[in-house]
């Protein structure tokens, strides 16, 4: 097979097991070279390092380490998802000195910052039609929380 894809966060990750699952699948579909079409994989929000480190160890088992990125949620939007506040780069940080091939996905801004936003970021919002978005007058607002997101990548690097 070949074309390359990445497993949502709404597949619902959360446990080695599930990941040794998606694994085995991705082998069975891999290439002569040792690729596989899978390359991102994002873990559920209720996943703690422990989780990713041993998934990394299938992963590794799997000789996928290189092919296949673990991606983590870092910052989510402030509303419609998870419990704020939800800040995980500490996490990251201690996560990051044993495992390879990880990504820090933001969703949100810097939770300081979303407080005082009239209009703070909504997981809802980024399913919107652009007709509709623009019929609401919102794109300014979606642009805000959009480089707020950015800022916290800034933050995270």
């Amino acid at each position: 097979i070949d074309n390359e894809f990445k497993i949502s966060v709404y597949a619902g990750h959360d446990n080695p097991y599930g990941v040794m699952w998606t694994l085995i699948m991705a082998k069975l579909l891999s290439r002569d070279d040792g690729s596989t079409p899978l390359i991102g994989l994002n873990f559920s929000n209720s996943v703690n390092n422990e989780t990713i480190e041993i998934s990394a160890e299938i992963r590794q088992a799997f000789d996928f380490e290189d092919i296949v990125r673990f991606e983590h949620h870092i910052l989510e939007t402030q509303k419609s998802i998870v419990r704020q506040p939800y800040d995980r780069r500490s996490e990251l940080m201690e996560l990051a000195s044993k495992v390879r091939n990880v990504s820090a996905k933001h969703e949100g801004g810097d939770i300081d910052v979303e407080a005082q936003r009239d209009h703070p970021s909504d997981i809802l919002e980024y399913f919107m039609k652009k007709e509709e978005v623009l019929e609401k007058g919102m794109m300014s607002l979606l642009l805000r929380n959009y480089l707020d997101k950015h800022d916290a990548v800034n933050n995270t690097a």
